[in-house]
C-alpha cells in the first residue's frame, strides 16, 4: 500500500488500509433501542479510532428469517455518515445471511464493518519493517472466561 500523506489521513475519502478491516456483529435487545451504540460508534470515529465502511442492522424473525434495516432509519445512526466520506455498500447480502444465520430467532443485530484507524501506526512500523499484517481474530468471550479461571485454579493450586 503506498504510503500515504498527513492530509489523506485525515481525508474521509482516503483509501482504505485492507489489512486494517473487521468486521463485528452486535446483537441489541431491539434496533430502536441501539442509539447508544450510535452515540459511542460516533465517539470512535470523531477520535478516528475507526473508520465505519458499512453498517446493516438486522432483525432475526421467529422462524429464523432475516430483515436488514439500513442504519439511515435506525435511531441516531444517520449522524454517523455526515463528513465521513461514503459509506455502505460492502457488506453483501451474502454477508448479512450468513451473519444473520447464526443469530437466535428473535434476535436483533447490528453488522459493522470498519477500519480500525488505531491499528494505522502500528500497521505502517510492520509494513515499514518489511512486514505485513497477515491475521487476527476476535476471541469470544466465553474462551476468554474460561481461560481466566483455569489461570485461577492453577494460582489457587500453587498457593497450596
Amino acid at each position: 500500500m503506498p504510503v500515504q500523506s498527513d492530509n489523506d489521513r485525515d481525508s474521509p475519502h482516503r483509501p482504505v488500509d485492507s489489512e486494517l478491516v473487521e468486521y463485528l456483529v452486535m446483537t441489541t435487545a431491539g434496533l430502536s433501542l441501539s442509539a447508544g451504540v450510535a452515540r459511542a460508534l460516533q465517539e470512535l470515529v470523531d477520535t478516528a479510532q475507526i473508520r465505519i465502511l458499512d453498517l446493516v442492522g438486522v432483525e432475526i424473525d421467529d422462524n429464523g428469517g432475516y430483515a436488514a434495516v439500513e442504519p439511515e432509519l435506525l435511531t441516531g445512526f444517520a449522524d454517523l455518515w455526515e463528513g465521513d466520506g461514503e459509506v455502505g455498500g460492502l457488506l453483501s447480502e451474502d454477508d448479512i445471511a450468513l451473519a444473520s444465520s447464526a443469530m437466535s430467532p428473535g434476535t436483533s443485530a447490528l453488522i459493522l464493518l470498519v477500519e480500525d484507524g488505531w491499528a494505522r501506526p502500528l500497521a505502517d512500523a510492520v509494513r515499514h519493517s518489511g512486514g505485513r499484517i497477515v491475521g487476527g481474530e476476535r476471541i469470544p468471550r466465553n474462551r476468554i472466561e474460561q481461560s481466566w479461571r483455569v489461570r485461577a485454579r492453577r494460582d489457587a493450586e500453587g498457593d497450596r
